[in-house]
């Protein structure tokens, strides 16, 4: 990959802080590297699993915002509870390689009562967060049977709704 690297050189090749190259790494350091990185996010308490981190960060970044607690495992229909509000957090990470629209699966037409969708860079910077009441959802996408849920596809159309709400969301918190 080309351009500026993080330690601020523009060799066209990917570094991380403190001048380490990732490009002289094997795939398995990389991997190992990753699964570290994933353990110290956990107990950082930034991540709750070692899957795929961006919808644990987006769950947390929301219930600061909001001030709200974070749902256990168990609810299938919301992540953060705000007072009486049971928000369901999606998340969505811009590659640069192609432009992803599409989340995943709502499963549920209720149990909640609006969607904050979090879209981040690629280095994890939030990029835009949205507030989408869940009767927008149901009147905008329809159930597909093949996924058993609502595929909320990020357009002009939702952008445009009159009750999508942009969310100023901050990332600072990912910064400690």
């Amino acid at each position: 990959m080309t351009g500026v690297a993080r330690d601020g050189s523009s060799r066209g090749e990917r570094s991380v802080r403190g001048g380490d190259d990732l490009k002289k790494r094997s795939i398995r350091e990389l991997l190992a590297l990753w699964a570290g990185v994933l353990r110290e996010l956990r107990e950082r308490q930034v991540v709750r699993t070692f899957n795929n981190p961006i919808g644990d960060i987006a769950e947390m970044l929301v219930a600061l915002h909001y001030g709200g607690e974070q749902g256990s495992f168990s609810q299938k229909a919301w992540d953060v509870q705000v007072g009486d509000e049971l928000l369901q957090v999606k998340a969505l990470r811009r590659t640069g390689r192609r432009a992803r629209r599409n989340l995943s699966p709502i499963r549920s037409d209720d149990g909640y009562t609006a969607v904050v969708i979090v879209i981040f860079t690629e280095d994890l910077r939030v990029e835009k967060a949205l507030r989408v009441p869940r009767e927008v959802v149901n009147e905008m996408f329809e159930r597909r049977p093949h996924v058993n849920g609502r595929i909320i596809v990020v357009g002009q159309d939702l952008l445009e709704h009159p009750a999508v709400e942009t969310v100023e969301l901050s990332d600072a918190a990912l910064d400690g």
